[in-house]
């Protein structure tokens, strides 16, 4: 069903966020017209002003999220759901073929078993060595004789890191086993890996699977990270690194979006995160020609085949941006008395520039 000017109507969740506004970002910018309706659980959420429709909505826990998720989609009756943030991934990986049955549409998310491999880091670098494939020595932070083993091996210094987390919280480069032990009182649920060396630099992949668990598209990109965020990015075409991602990804069986990270040692992929979701990088992968949410919109949705497409060599630049929502205040949103009318602020490209 398509309306509002032939324009396809899709739901993106916790848009609040980056991964969420890159989403729309995305679909903004794609060949198709789309009314997107944002959620997400913050009523300040800066997101809301840069939908069509927006809802503020529970947690995924609470026991009333479903019947306000069943309330919007017949309301609005959105085609598909981009599922965004990575706490929302169990519930609807969980409910997907019945919401999807009872609410008359598409939820962008990967299979149970696959989110469960992607969510926890020890289970990732199982998962790899089970398949025979490179990944950064693990073991979790209370198995001491794990730890010992990993210490013989590699020496000092060590990463820990939650094993459920993602950015960079809770990340900590250890060099003592009496570090170690200082980590895990602090944080629970902790792995403990060799660090990477980092000389190479640090990569982000994307791909995209259809129902076979084929991959039918990908883009590599070389990236900095600040607080655990991707930043700086670059194109990083290489059909060796692309063909053993290509591996790794169907060996997961990833059924839609999937993001991996990645170093390179001695020549060979070392990766050490998985994320069977939308990434952060949606926000920009568009702009070299990788446009995941439409691509994803295609296959799903309209049943057509993609391909892998041509993309640009460019660098792109993250900053930080605003929306200014006039005539109101906290309280006033909070209570939902104003609707976001939000706008961005822009800078007009410069008609000429020196260097220096």
């Amino acid at each position: 069903m398509t309306s509002q000017g032939n324009r396809h109507r899709v739901l993106v969740t916790g848009v609040g966020g980056n991964i969420g506004q890159g989403i729309v970002k995305a679909l903004r910018a794609g060949r198709r017209p789309f009314w997107v309706i944002g959620v997400d659980m913050e009523p300040l959420s800066a997101g809301f002003s840069l939908v069509d429709r927006y809802q503020v909505v529970p947690r995924t826990s609470a026991p009333e999220f479903e019947t306000k998720f069943k309330e919007i989609a017949e309301r609005e009756g959105p085609e598909a759901v981009y599922v965004c943030s990575p706490t929302e991934l169990e519930y609807f990986s969980i409910h997907r073929e019945r919401l999807e049955r009872e609410c008359r549409l598409k939820i962008f998310v990967n299979p149970p078993e696959v989110c469960r491999i992607g969510a926890d880091k020890h289970k990732t670098a199982l998962f790899l060595k089970g398949h025979g494939f490179r990944y950064p020595l693990t073991a979790l932070a209370q198995d001491d004789e794990g730890i010992h083993q990993l210490m013989e091996a590699r020496g000092f210094p060590l990463l820990m890191k939650p094993v459920n987390g993602f950015t960079s919280r809770h990340v900590y480069l250890v060099r003592s086993f009496e570090e170690i032990r200082a980590a895990r009182m602090l944080v629970p649920q902790l792995v403990v890996q060799e660090h990477l060396p980092e000389a190479g630099g640090e990569y982000t992949a994307g791909t995209i699977s259809g129902t076979d668990r084929k991959v039918r598209a990908r883009i590599v990109l070389k990236r900095d990270l600040l607080q655990g965020t991707t930043y700086r990015t670059e194109l990083a075409q290489n059909s060796p690194v692309e063909d053993k991602l290509v591996r790794i990804v169907e060996a997961l069986g990833a059924v839609g979006i999937c993001n991996v990270q990645f170093r390179i040692v001695d020549e060979e992929v070392v990766v050490f995160e998985i994320n069977p979701r939308f990434s952060g990088t949606s926000g920009v992968r568009y702009l070299y020609g990788f446009n995941d949410p439409e691509m994803m919109y295609d296959l799903f949705c309209l049943g057509r085949e993609i391909r892998q497409p041509v993309l640009k060599s460019a660098v792109v630049l993250r900053y930080w941006n605003e929306v200014c929502v006039p005539d109101t205040d906290f309280r006033i949103l909070r209570n939902g008395g104003r609707h976001h009318r939000g706008f961005q602020t822009v800078i007009e490209r410069p008609r000429s520039s020196s260097h220096s």
